[in-house]
């Protein structure tokens, strides 16, 4: 370095200090920051020192038109003056020339540079060497190289300049040092360590620890420069409505257009895209990564663990090859993310200026558009983060009806129906519990209360604003050809008017259905999935029909309401999670569509006895051939998400003319169309492991050659327009042959071609014959050593041919992937079948090998048929709790006797009702549960826990089991235990099961006994078969024609009794609360006195019973 540009260098430096810095850096040695480093999201509370240097480390340096630029101002010298600027081959801003940069000072050769992007054709970025790219995938505090800019930086501006965040320096008197400075070779870490030093900068959180008032820190501002705009603190939608208005739009953001007229292009287009999005976490792309901006970057860093580059404003990001794995997880954590590429070229984007004339700045710069849009109920098609269901609900009310559509987009499968709903909402709750949607599209009038059911499940709530009507809806569909030539899948046939030929009216009563598959469209739409799912043609109407059969005929299905799915914790206990659920019990299945399969069974139990015994049946002969079980089961756990990857693949083979996704420019392409050949490989895989035959995809190309290129290239007799490409390219080989035969015939000599591209296909004679070339004939062409090559008007004519015919092979192999993909899509119907196949099998499978580890012996159930003149029994012997059975295991459980509807001596009188009694905590809820769990394990198709079971089928189970309130749908206990019991009366027949544990235990004892007396006494007469749990031992001898019977007990103080959890005839005259409260640890004097308190009611309500009994004799008489 020269001492003139030392000088000039020096000039620009107010202290030592920062001398001392800025040489370090000159001789390239990354500046260190002398603080302590802390977490990557924190922010010092101190304004960095004007002037004081600054620099980037732990990325490579890129300059583009990036956002991050500023048009220069004349008040101040631009940081692309500065000894910092992050473009090392500067470009001379007057003369337009680029300069050469200087070699580095130690004398290595310069690294190569790869040109990325953006409108400058002389923008240039430093390549990262290939083990930079192996490890940037391995760890999420990898910084990309961002998108710089040669203008300056105006201080009265809002948006930094440049990738190098740096302070704006006093302007200098000789800008003619400008030149030599930014020629100074700065050297730059590729990569630094998580919290490094120079990356992450901490700040003193008090003034004893910074020594002064004034924090010295540089790169990170006191508040991030988004959070200083009006717009983004006191945001309006893009109406211009504020935040309190009832309308405001949270997903738009009215940002001034001055403030867009001073961005630089770059920003000014991730402006107008977050205006659009301003919900959304926008992925920018800028080259070969993804760059996230201020509040975006914020989320990045607090919840991806990237780190903030330095500057005024928020900013981080990550490379293209990162980009699912970060979308995910923020997906995951309840984002909504959009996925923002470049869809030109630089050198598109030049054709396009001189086409259309226009070249200001803002013209100057690619195009970028949203690609995808990803939120937890709107992921792509195919998607394998999660091996469950991720669905987005649309709800629709019109006073007492209710359309719903609900999707889920990872096997782009639709739901949709509309049913007139009750005073409890129990038709919504139900469907709520079943599906358990994610996210919910609900319109800003919608009833609170259901609000209140979609917020209970944790979905997350999105206003609705879609207002297409049913009519514009059904128009959209059949306009848009999503079905082909194929007919309308069934659950959107139910929807159509029969009146209407061109299927644009809704069928009577169906218009709420169709209102909320068009807001679900609507979404689809704007997350660009809307083609991917509908030509799926997976639509399914739901079923409503909740009520229970008739006193002669049972419904296909049992039906678990959403109390009865809770109750029973058929998929998640009390505290919320799946241990100890029934699922979890049972759930041995291989494959993830086999386990949504069983989801699907355990929702919806048979009724139907030729289903249930059939699975018996199988289920039977798997258990009798263990061995055989466990060889299917290793055979099936090889097989991925079937379902999943057959809408990937459908997705795939889609041809998006009009979709961003086809223009946009993506760095890693073969690399990500290895990734598309390697999940078609492992279907096709699939289902070869599962027996099936997939010999034409399987020989249709070589599969270890298609995942090294990156390409597919068909056999012979897959593709006809790739067969006649080849046919005609080897025509035109054979051609040249003869051609060569006649030459060598000609020369007397060996001739061979030589030559490549345009130049292929030249005669290469021994110099010892070339006198026998026929000047009218043989054009020369050229030498070697003991050579000359001639060319031929027949030869130029043939390598003209195979050129163009080389040129259309490759066309046709261009998008052989996606045809290859449409082949097998075409067979769609017959692949599902055989998924179909293999989720009855997995089942099957599941419920065997859970009757081989149940915890103890298993049995084969038995059907009664309940006829008119019959009644609805269940006869268990020596059953068990199948979800503790499991865990505690048979030496730990006690198994019980259970009888209902049957004659059976010094067991049961017939009834219908069971009165069950017993102490607190004697396992009267545990047998109630276990009796309706192993109803539901029947009729799924399982052996169950017990030596012998016969039962009538059961067609609804109803619950009342625990005490509860739902606080945020305004409902007390009491009236949850009133509601919960209606509607049991409602809905049931006298095929159901009721389990009605403690009723009335909500309100005062009068009014609790007395309607549990009331509800009792109804039942009597119902033959609805009925386990009824009391405290209120008097309703024993009120009620009569009921089973009596107890959880037997050893009593040993009254204060001290001995469980024998065994279900025995007879009634408890006491509860035995004491004891609990002694096993709760209440104190000995409490106890004591509430058993004095309780002697003396106990005292009077027998003096008030004799009483009574005398009054009674006394008017007999």
């Amino acid at each position: 370095m020269s001492q003139n540009t030392l000088f000039a260098f020096f000039k620009k430096v107010d202290t030592p200090s920062k001398r001392k810095k800025e040489l370090h850096c000159l001789n390239n040695r990354a500046v260190e920051n002398e603080n302590t480093p802390v977490e990557a999201n924190s922010i010092p509370p101190k304004t960095p020192t004007v002037g004081t240097p600054q620099t980037r480390t732990s990325r490579a340096m890129a300059k583009s038109d990036s956002p991050n630029s500023t048009p220069k101002s004349s008040a101040k010298t631009s940081k692309s003056d500065t000894p910092f600027a992050r473009k090392q081959n500067s470009f001379n801003k007057e003369d337009g020339k680029k300069r050469k940069p200087l070699k580095p000072a130690n004398g290595e050769k310069p690294k190569k540079r790869a040109r990325l992007e953006e409108h400058d054709t002389d923008d240039w970025a430093e390549e990262l060497p290939s083990s930079e790219e192996e490890d940037v995938d391995s760890g999420d505090d990898y910084i990309p190289p961002g998108d710089g800019s040669e203008k300056g930086h105006d201080s009265s501006d809002s948006e930094p300049e440049g990738d190098v965040e740096m302070e704006p320096e006093p302007p200098t008197e000789n800008d003619d040092d400008d030149e030599d400075i930014a020629e100074s070779p700065v050297k730059k870490s590729r990569r630094a360590p998580r919290h490094s030093r120079s990356a992450i900068l901490k700040t003193p959180t008090t003034q004893e620890e910074s020594g002064s008032s004034q924090s010295t820190e540089v790169g990170i501002p006191p508040q991030w420069l988004h959070l200083t705009l009006n717009f983004v603190t006191e945001p309006r939608d893009s109406e211009r409505r504020p935040r309190s208005h009832p309308d405001y739009d949270y997903t738009t953001l009215y940002v001034p257009p001055d403030y867009l007229n001073k961005a630089t292009p770059g920003m000014r287009q991730w402006w107008v895209i977050k205006s659009r999005h301003f919900d959304t976490v926008l992925f920018f792309k800028v080259g070969k990564f993804y760059e996230l901006y201020h509040m975006d970057a914020v989320i990045g860093v607090e919840q991806l663990g990237l780190t903030f580059m330095k500057g005024e404003w928020a900013h981080s990001g990550f490379p293209e090859i990162a980009l699912q794995r970060n979308m995910e997880a923020l997906v995951q954590k309840g984002y909504r993310c959009a996925r923002v590429e470049q869809t030109e070229t630089p050198t598109m984007m030049e054709e396009r200026c001189k086409k259309s004339g226009k070249t200001s700045k803002y013209d100057k710069v690619v195009r970028r558009e949203v690609c995808q849009i990803s939120s937890k109920g709107l992921q792509l098609c195919g998607s394998m983060e999660a091996s469950g269901t991720s669905y987005l609900l649309a709800v629709r009310q019109k006073g007492k009806r209710f359309g719903v559509c609900l999707v889920d987009t990872s096997v782009a499968r639709l739901h949709v129906g509309e049913f007139e709903e009750d005073h409890q909402l129990s038709c919504l709750r139900t469907l709520v519990s079943q599906f358990t949607p994610v996210e919910a599209l609900l319109e800003r009038t919608c009833h609170n209360d259901v609000k209140l059911i979609v917020e209970a499940i944790g979905a997350k709530i999105i206003v609705d604003r879609n207002r297409m009507t049913p009519e514009q809806c059904l128009t959209m569909i059949r306009e848009g050809n999503y079905f082909k030539e194929k007919e309308y899948p069934i659950g959107l046939k139910t929807l159509l008017s029969e009146d209407d030929p061109l299927m644009s009216t809704p069928r009577k009563g169906c218009e709420l259905a169709v209102q909320s598959l068009a807001a679900i469209l609507d979404s689809l739409k704007e997350a660009l999935l809307l083609e991917d799912v509908l030509t799926m043609g997976d639509v399914e109407p739901i079923q409503f029909k909740y009520e229970s059969g008739s006193s002669q005929y049972l419904p296909k299905v049992m039906i678990l309401d959403s109390v009865a799915l809770t109750n029973l914790e058929i998929f998640q206990n009390s505290c919320g999670s799946s241990e100890g659920s029934l699922l979890s019990t049972i759930n041995f299945c291989s494959t993830p569509f086999g386990l949504r399969e069983l989801k699907k069974w355990l929702l919806a139990p048979s009724c139907i006895a030729d289903v249930i015994e059939s699975r018996w049946d199988a289920v039977g002969d798997l258990m009798s051939n263990n061995s055989v079980a466990k060889k299917v089961q290793e055979r099936l756990r090889k097989i991925p998400d079937m379902d999943k990857m057959l809408a990937r693949i459908h997705s795939l083979s889609l041809k998006k003319g009009n979709h961003p996704d086809s223009r946009a420019i993506i760095y890693n392409s073969e690399l990500f169309a290895k990734k598309k050949i390697e999940e078609f490989i492992e279907v096709l895989q699939g289902f070869q492991d599962s027996l099936l035959i997939c010999d034409v995809f399987k020989r249709a190309f070589d599969q270890k050659k298609a995942l090294k290129e990156g390409k597919i290239t068909p056999v012979a007799g897959v593709d006809a327009e790739f067969d006649d490409a080849t046919e005609q390219v080897n025509k035109i080989k054979d051609e040249l042959d003869e051609h060569l035969k006649l030459q060598i015939k000609h020369f007397g000599t060996k001739v061979t071609y030589t030559g490549t591209g345009r130049t292929a296909y030249q005669l290469e004679v021994p110099e010892t014959a070339a006198s026998k070339a026929d000047p009218s004939k043989h054009i020369f062409k050229g030498q070697r050593k003991g050579f000359r090559r001639y060319s031929t008007a027949e030869s130029e004519r043939f390598c003209a041919k195979l050129l163009e015919a080389q040129d259309a092979r490759e066309a046709a192999g261009k998008d052989m992937m996606r045809r290859i993909f449409v082949a097998f899509d075409e067979r769609r119907p017959l692949w599902k079948k055989a998924i179909e196949c293999l989720c009855v099998l997995d089942c099957l499978l599941s419920l065997a090998l859970y009757g081989l580890n149940a915890g103890g012996s298993v049995c084969r159930p038995k059907i009664v048929s309940a006829a008119n003149d019959t009644k609805p029994m269940m006869r268990i012997k020596n059953g068990s709790h199948p979800c503790l059975l499991k865990v505690l295991g048979a030496n730990k459980l006690i198994a019980n006797d259970f009888a209902l509807g049957i004659q059976e001596k010094g067991r049961c009188n017939g009834s219908s009702v069971a009165l069950l009694t017993g102490p607190n905590m004697g396992g009267k809820s545990t047998l109630m549960r276990q009796v309706g769990l192993l109803a539901v394990l029947a009729q799924l198709g399982a052996w169950v826990p017990a030596d012998e079971m016969e039962f009538s089928l059961v067609d609804r189970v109803f619950t009342r089991l625990g005490a509860s309130d739902h606080i945020t749908l305004g409902e007390s206990t009491f009236l949850v235990e009133l509601l919960e019991t209606s509607a049991a009366f409602k809905h049931g027949s006298r095929h159901s099961l009721l389990l009605l544990d403690e009723l009335g235990r909500g309100t005062a004892t009068h009014d609790g006994a007395s309607i549990a007396y009331a509800v009792l006494n109804r039942l009597v007469g119902h033959e609805m078969r009925t386990l009824f749990s009391t405290h209120y031992h008097e309703l024993a001898s009120d009620v009569r024609d009921v089973f009596l019977g107890h959880m037997a007990y050893v009593v040993e103080r009254e204060d001290e009794v001995v469980f024998l959890y065994k279900f025995v005839e007879g009634n408890c005259e006491k509860s035995f609360g004491f004891n609990a409260a002694r096993l709760a640890g209440v104190s000995p004097k409490l106890i004591e006195q509430s058993l004095e308190k309780a002697q003396e009611f106990e005292n009077q309500s027998k003096l008030l019973q004799k009483f009574a009994r005398y009054m009674t004799l006394d008017s007999e008489r």
